[in-house]
């Protein structure tokens, strides 16, 4: 880097001291530059990707998309899972919003660890875009990212339902059994 980028060395060593105490240098001291970035792979340059808080009461996922042409890049406390398609994404951002999902979370993880499990836990079928249902749970998904944006919490709320009933109809459950999921979410906020 000195060599082909002499102007981004001399930045990157201003932060030499900081950066060398990072627990992932030190984990490969004399092996990597002070500069090194871990943990970065294809995925963290998609254009759509599902995230969600690693350290939360309640699993919320959301869609982040580029922004001016720009990938967005989110933080070290989120997880993520990178999608090329805007669609994808949005349906399974709606998945994973829904009360059932909500419930089976809520059940077996520790408020403070929403890492990735969920996708081993939460069997959510890939997007087909011939599926009518799977278009309009991406749809209301969209829909539901623009209300929550401009704070039209009624919107967001009549969203919700229609995700909540689509949701089930993907995973057979019925609307009692919808009704009690709803239920025992409420009892345990």
């Amino acid at each position: 880097m000195q060599v082909d980028f002499p102007k981004t060395y001399l930045y990157l060593k201003r932060f030499g001291p900081v950066l060398s105490k990072r627990p992932g240098y030190i984990k490969y001291i004399n092996k990597e530059p002070f500069y090194s970035l871990y943990d970065i792979k294809a995925y963290t340059f998609t254009p759509y990707k599902v995230v969600w808080r690693e350290q939360a009461s309640f699993l919320t996922a959301a869609v982040v998309e580029l922004r001016d042409g720009k990938t967005i890049i989110p933080d070290h406390k989120l997880m993520l899972t990178a999608f090329a398609e805007k669609e994808n994404a949005y349906f399974v951002s709606a998945l994973l919003n829904s009360s059932v999902a909500q419930l089976v979370v809520v059940s077996y993880a520790v408020t403070i660890q929403m890492d990735t499990h969920v996708l081993e836990n939460i069997r959510i079928p890939k997007f087909d875009p011939t599926n009518k249902v799977h278009q309009e749970l991406a749809g209301l998904s969209q829909n539901a990212h623009y209300a929550t944006e401009i704070g039209d919490e009624v919107g967001v709320k009549e969203l919700e339902q229609r995700i909540d009933e689509l949701a089930a109809q993907i995973w057979g459950l019925t609307t009692e059994e919808l009704a009690e999921i709803k239920s025992s979410l409420e009892e345990m906020a």
